[in-house]
């Protein structure tokens, strides 16, 4: 009994005047004008639409209120549709107008190739509003003619915050994937969706994020979508209220109270465009392989040829410098011999001035900085007589093996730089190697991993705003978004595999001429051979393009770094490289330098997040005091050192010498150098300080970069002052590194995509393949830049062929 008086109740009171319907039968494509009835009592329009038609409903009311809004339900087969007037989005825009288009009856379950029904069905608009006064307002339902796209045909289109357009595609079977592609002569900022078939659609700005794929546009933008992933599927276009997601700077500043707005439309075009099938990627991969293995043909060719003329020339010259190193060290060890004899001998032998070096205590031959291995070491060697008035002074001998007093002189050859034994200088050099080896492996690991999931994410989530492409020449393939952007950095791997074996070759290639000689003849002739650095250089190369292409999976400002990295430690790598040529002895420890590298990278991380002026002054103080002691380490030879005895150095220098000699540079040359770089480099850091730039990892390249082809310019430089020849091979090296570094510049300065600007603003810049319709700017800059590194570096297997018969005490260091 109380149920049945509690259910009269309820029925009582919620049956107001709103059930009492004013039901309208309608045409489709005419505007009714009309009014609602107070009190919220319903007015319906009642439409016949078939199955296969599509209907755009338009409503418009100038005098609804967000307090008593009118409310509008549309109703079809299968879905429901309710709007209100004012439509309110996101907090203080409201529209006065509003456009939806319906979902097309029967669209979940019928496949694309089966026809539809095309018996007609009710679909009704119901308005009402709870305003004691009737609410004006404008009706039309009408139907779309073009409601899905054609391949290659281009549709133009508008929309608004209230207004929003979708459109269908089937892809079909003859292909494997296509683009979508969106463009606009505005900036108003609009999102992209493209959903599964099926109701209800995501067509708002609160919503439209649910499902699909999505991403933000202002003048251009484009989605690639495999028929594996949809074959079938929505195109969505939601024009933002605003345009601060698409902008660092708000157009539109939201005001303090609620906003009408009704004229933020956007003009726009839609095109379909289809992609190269799988298979069609074989043509330009097979190309780009091909033209490596060319340069692998060629570079076989050049070191065969480099071969022979080594063997010539160990026949042409080698042989007299060997066989009259032979007969000197046999002179110095037969104790018959006195020491004027020696100078003589020497003298006669290799013509020259200086006088002649002298055996030490324990027998060791030790010829003009020839470097004892450890087997000369414990040879028995014969005891010299030295009177006691001799002994108070310090010898030829002892200044030569001092290395304070070596290094201290005016003009350095390489002699004084080199005393130190060979193993245990190359023990040192091969430690970069297997140092670079243990980063790259513990660096890359993490980074594959962390992209990959990056790359799942994206799949998973639809936002495609995740990720900086080049969405107008992505190439998807094996589930990845640009297949192509991560096949292009082959070149690294494939040439820095190259340059390994190059530098092997080179090193068989002295063993088997130099150093199956004699064993003095490593010591004695030429700059001194140390590989480790080489070998260094190759695994640098090729761990760029693992780095890059993990980058590519992902492009972000949050895994930039990743391989800029890498460009970091080559520019290093290469500097060390052309130091440790005529300074073997006092090159960085592979620690010490990975470790200032590492304070780079971090310093290139922190400018991705803190890129404001207390960053900028803990960089710049970071870099003075590298530059410093670099420049220190330059000048000085390894004389000075950074440590608790600076100050007592300081002031026994101060005291030992004139005012004179304080200002006026004792090595002037190293002055002039050194004056030249630091005056560029504090450059650098005046110009970050002032510009500030948001992609700072990509600024910190302009000091690795730029110091290493200054620094290859006055050693070039340095050697023809000296009279000291280059080879035709090494400027043929020299030549095509900077046409290729011009060639591949360019392609990097006009870039496709940019994280440090958003991602709608980065897709204004995508641009279309240049190249075999798969290859854009960036990936040409991968091989042409690859291709550089490749020439630059092999410059140094051939800098100082000119000087291996040449005597290290003729070489002079600069």
């Amino acid at each position: 009994m109380i149920l049945r008086v509690l259910l009269l109740w309820l029925g009582l009171t919620a049956a107001p005047s709103s059930f009492a319907a004013d039901v309208i039968d309608a045409n489709l494509n005419q505007l009714y004008t009309n009014a609602t009835e107070p009190n919220g009592v319903l007015s319906i329009y009642k439409y016949q639409v078939k199955q296969s038609q599509v209907v755009r409903v338009y409503l418009h009311s100038d005098n609804s209120s967000s307090l008593r809004p009118l409310l509008a339900v549309f109703r079809e087969q299968r879905a429901v549709l309710s709007v209100q007037l004012p439509i309110r989005l996101e907090k203080n825009y409201f529209y006065d107008t509003v456009a939806r288009t319906l979902c097309p009856f029967g669209n979940e379950t019928l496949p694309a190739n089966v026809g539809t029904d095309e018996s007609a069905g009710a679909m009704t608009v119901e308005l009402s509003c709870f305003s004691p006064t009737p609410v004006a307002y404008s009706l039309k339902a009408y139907l779309l003619d073009n409601f899905e796209l054609t391949l290659g045909e281009q549709m133009s289109l508008s929309a608004s915050p209230s207004q929003p357009v979708y459109l269908r595609y089937r892809i079909p079977k003859r292909l494997d994937s296509v683009v979508v592609i969106v463009k606009s002569n505005d900036e108003i900022c609009m999102t992209v969706s493209i959903q599964m078939i099926g109701c209800p659609v995501f067509d708002l700005d609160n919503n439209v994020i649910f499902s699909g794929m999505h991403q933000t546009m202002t003048k251009q933008g484009a989605v690639p979508i495999q028929r594996s992933n949809l074959d079938d599927f929505y195109i969505v276009f939601v024009v933002k209220p605003n345009d601060d997601i698409c902008s660092e700077m708000m157009s539109i500043q939201p005001a303090s109270g609620p906003v009408h707005l009704d004229t933020r439309i956007k003009n726009f075009t839609v095109l379909i465009h289809e992609l190269p099938t799988d298979s069609a990627y074989l043509v330009p991969m097979g190309v780009a392989v091909g033209a490596i293995l060319v340069i692998y043909v060629l570079a076989f060719v050049h070191v065969s040829w480099v071969s022979i003329r080594d063997r010539r020339r160990w026949e042409e010259e080698g042989r007299a410098a060997v066989f009259g190193i032979d007969e000197e060290t046999s002179s110095l060890n037969n104790p018959h011999y006195s020491y004027g004899a020696t100078a003589t001998s020497r003298s006669t032998i290799s013509g020259s001035t200086e006088a002649s070096d002298l055996p030490s205590s324990s027998g060791v031959s030790t010829i003009a900085g020839q470097e004892p291995s450890p087997d000369d070491i414990n040879q028995p060697g014969p005891d010299l007589e030295i009177s006691n008035e001799d002994a108070d002074y310090d010898t030829l001998e002892d200044a030569k093996t001092d290395k304070s007093v070596a290094r201290s002189k005016v003009n350095l050859m390489v002699s004084d730089l080199s005393l130190k034994p060979w193993k245990l200088r190359d023990k040192k050099y091969h430690l970069y190697t297997w140092n670079l080896l243990t980063i790259g492996l513990f660096y890359a690991l993490p980074v594959v991993q962390l992209v990959l999931t990056w790359q799942n994410t994206v799949r998973l989530s639809g936002d495609m705003d995740l990720c900086w492409y080049n969405y107008l020449c992505a190439r998807p393939l094996f589930g990845i978004f640009a297949f192509n952007s991560i096949f292009s950095n082959i070149g690294y791997v494939m040439l820095g595999l190259l340059y390994l074996g190059m530098v092997k070759e080179r090193e068989l290639r002295y063993r088997r001429t130099v150093g199956a000689v004699h064993a003095s003849v490593k010591t004695e002739f030429g700059i001194p051979m140390h590989n480790g650095l080489l070998y260094a250089l190759g695994i640098a190369i090729m761990m760029e393009g693992i780095l890059s292409a993990s980058y590519h999976v992902c492009p972000s400002s949050s895994n930039y770094q990743f391989d800029t990295s890498f460009m970091y430690i080559i520019g290093a790598l290469g500097m060390l490289k052309i130091y440790q040529l005529r300074h073997p002895d006092i090159n960085a420890n592979a620690h010490v330098a990975f470790g200032i590298l590492a304070l780079f990278i971090f310093l290139a991380m922190c400018g991705v997040y803190f890129n404001d002026v207390p960053f900028w002054a803990i960089f710049s103080v970071c870099y003075i005091l590298v530059m410093f002691g670099v420049s220190v380490e330059f000048y000085f030879k390894g004389q000075w050192r950074l440590n608790r005895h600076i100050y007592y150095r300081l002031r026994h220098y101060w005291r030992s010498t004139t005012c004179i000699s304080r200002i006026i540079p004792r090595f002037k040359g190293r002055f002039i150098f050194l004056l030249i770089g630091n005056l560029l480099n504090l450059s650098f850091v005046f110009l970050g300080i002032w510009v500030m730039p948001k992609d700072f990892p990509s600024f910190l390249l302009l000091p690795f970069t730029g110091n290493l082809f200054l620094y290859l310019m006055y050693y070039i430089f340095m050697k023809l002052l000296n009279k000291e020849r280059l080879k035709m091979r090494t400027v043929l090296f020299l030549l095509m590194a900077i046409g290729c570094w011009v060639i591949a510049m360019w392609f990097f300065i006009n870039a496709v995509s940019d994280w440090s600007e958003t991602p709608a603003e980065s897709r204004v810049k995508n641009h279309e393949c240049i190249l075999f319709n798969f290859y854009d700017n960036h990936d040409v800059w991968h091989f042409m830049s690859a291709l550089s590194l490749f020439m630059s570096f092999s410059i140094f297997l051939s800098l100082d062929d000119g000087l291996q018969w040449v005597r290290r005490d003729k070489i002079v260091v600069f």
